[in-house]
């Protein structure tokens, strides 16, 4: 099932796995095309302002990643087990995932329609 959100950002799901694909420009400045993430590590979903996004303990580390303030967020952030993953490019809402035991302890994209992606993914995942 595919997802609605920006041209470059696809979200699908299958039964283990939730893939999100981050192509064109988004891709290229978070250095990072593809996360699969498995639905049971999933423990929220949820769309909000993007200055609401309350900060990761010890995200300021950029590695690899482009940030350019109020404009651009890409990439990886911070250590594990807190590392986070942006994809966000000027949006005023976000959609944020969080995830225990994994590569990210949250997936942040700036998609179309987080609200929307939100409910779908919770039903998806639950």
């Amino acid at each position: 099932m595919a997802y609605p959100g920006d041209m470059s950002i696809e979200i699908t799901t299958e039964p283990q796995n939730l893939h999100v694909r981050v192509g064109g420009v988004n891709g290229l400045l978070s250095l990072k095309r593809r996360l699969d993430i498995p639905t049971h590590l999933i423990t929220g979903v949820e769309a909000m302002d993007r200055k609401a996004v309350p900060p990761g303990e010890g995200t300021w580390l950029r590695a690899p990643g482009t940030y350019i303030p109020g404009l651009i967020r890409h990439g990886s952030y911070g250590r594990p087990p807190h590392r986070e993953f942006w994809a966000v490019f000027r949006p005023k809402r976000v959609l944020v995932i969080t995830v225990r035991d994994w590569d990210y302890a949250r997936v942040i994209l700036g998609i179309r329609d987080p609200e929307t992606n939100a409910a779908a993914i919770a039903t998806a995942v639950s």
